[in-house]
């Protein structure tokens, strides 16, 4: 019982002393690993999974004071003559105190020293992670646990935890110096685009009643192709040949989906077939699409200068674009904007995405925000990327798939998303559809082909496109650009 109160009582004065605590889970809590890399371990406990940190050990108390010591000491000299790296400083430091570390001791608690001077401190350990898709702090203790969400199995609890308000607080001012932002108890809220695009977005007391909480969108360094979508079963190569003529013959392109279903991420990954001498304009009210092109222009919302998402709109008809794109459509003005756009029949194509979890459904919603039915026939393809938890085997994952592709027709004297692809939940395996639509109609008029001739020519690029995988987005988006020219 005395040996078990000391645990616990060294616990708390150890994540009292740093702010936060990473903890070790037994032998006897795991119940079998799930995934593992060099940097994570994810296993199964009795209910629930849950996300390791492999590379930094729970820390004892001594080495909690030692930390801080060191991290205080190191913090307090002047930056101009503090040169020293901070490994070098914790070897300076045990010497002068006579301190002895055994050696893989000596080295976690150099990795964790780096990590800690960091603007994004102990967190920086997770975000490395290229796996992970966000990060999020829900408030303190260990009931209250850092979460990330991990591209396969979703949201994840963490072996790492906060404890102390200040400290949390001092991470997200950390983060948010690097653009000269700041969150205080007058300002306490705060959303912001870090310099390498991840998002931002933190509240503390008064806003956020349950503890602080930050959430952290990380910007992928290395964007998706469409064949990268593929290997992760969200895509098929008749989806993506498909897209690849219907982009070159001028289709506009409207994506929606459910929350976190990756819409931003199959837009991005299908630029790539949009020509590389085009000028192309996005709006964006978050920076988040990244397209291999050379001629393209990034326009931005700005609230507290009055400049909103539906100006912007507006001002694409000034700007000579081949293709407009959208980030996301939310709101009537903005709604009337981007119909606007596709009715002045601007460039080669205008594309944006939207909450709607199908082609009807988008329609609906459409027309709810005001716009005409007839004027939705403008819009060429709906694609549907859908989000969901698959239970049907032993683990709980994540499914993300386009789980449809529909066109705007007037049917019955009533406008409906016709599919063209639509998945199949039994078969797991997307279906085509129709082919006798305004779309192959539209390819055919392009290309000169019938529809004999594109049926065959989807294939030649079913197989081109599969000879591409494993390719970056430059890579892939030459090979794409010289399709035809070199065969």
């Amino acid at each position: 019982m005395g040996f078990c109160l000391n645990t616990i009582f060294e616990s708390i004065e150890t994540e009292n002393t740093l702010g936060w605590r990473i903890f070790n889970v037994s032998n006897e809590e795991a119940l079998k690993t799930i995934s593992e890399s060099d940097q994570r371990k994810i296993i199964q406990l009795k209910n629930k999974q849950l996300y390791l940190i492999k590379n930094i050990p729970e820390l004892s108390l001594a080495e909690a004071k030692l930390l801080k010591n060191i991290l205080t000491e190191y913090r307090n000299k002047n930056p101009k003559e503090n040169t020293t790296h901070p490994n070098e400083f914790l070897e300076k430091f045990c010497k002068e105190k006579s301190i002895t570390l055994e050696k893989n001791q000596k080295e976690y608690l150099k990795k964790i020293l780096t990590r800690l001077i960091s603007p994004e401190g102990i967190l920086s350990e997770i975000l490395e992670d290229e796996e992970l898709e966000e990060i999020a702090i829900l408030g303190l203790g260990k009931s209250k646990p850092v979460f990330v969400f991990d591209s396969i199995f979703g949201w994840l609890a963490t072996n790492l935890y906060f404890s102390n308000n200040d400290q949390v607080r001092n991470i997200i001012n950390s983060i948010a110096a690097t653009i000269g932002r700041r969150i205080t108890l007058q300002k306490p809220k705060l959303n912001a685009v870090l310099k390498d695009g991840s998002r931002l977005n933190a509240c503390i007391e008064p806003a956020s009643i349950s503890g602080p909480a930050i959430t952290i969108r990380k910007f992928k360094k290395n964007p998706f192709t469409p064949l990268d979508l593929v290997k992760l079963g969200s895509v098929s190569l008749k989806q993506i040949a498909f897209l690849w003529m219907a982009i070159q013959s001028d289709c506009s392109v409207f994506v929606c989906g459910n929350t976190g279903s990756g819409k931003t991420t199959l837009l991005n990954s299908l630029l790539s077939f949009v020509p590389k001498n085009e000028r192309i304009i996005i709006i964006e009210e978050t920076p988040e699409l990244n397209p291999p092109h050379f001629h393209f222009v990034k326009l931005a919302t700005a609230e507290n200068l009055e400049i909103n998402m539906q100006d912007l709109i507006v001002n694409t008809l000034r700007m000579r674009p081949d293709r407009v794109i959208v980030g996301e459509i939310r709101s009537k003005e903005e709604t009337k904007a981007f119909i606007d756009t596709l009715l002045a029949g601007q460039g080669k194509g205008t594309y944006g995405t939207f909450h709607a979890q199908s082609g009807n459904e988008c329609i609906a919603r459409l027309q709810n925000l005001g716009a005409n039915e007839m004027d939705l026939l403008a819009l060429d393809l709906i694609l549907t990327q859908k989000r969901w938890s698959n239970n049907s085997g032993r683990l709980t994952t994540e499914e993300r798939k386009l789980i449809e592709i529909s066109e705007p027709v007037i049917e019955k004297n009533k406008i409906k998303a016709k599919k063209i692809f639509s998945y199949n939940y039994k078969k797991n395996k997307v279906e085509s559809k129709n082919k006798t639509t305004k779309i192959y109609e539209k390819i055919s008029r392009t290309f000169g082909l019938n529809t004999k001739e594109i049926k065959k020519e989807l294939k030649k690029r079913e197989e081109f496109l599969a000879e591409l995988n494993g390719k970056t987005q430059e890579e892939f988006f030459y090979e794409i650009n010289n399709y035809g020219k070199i065969q």
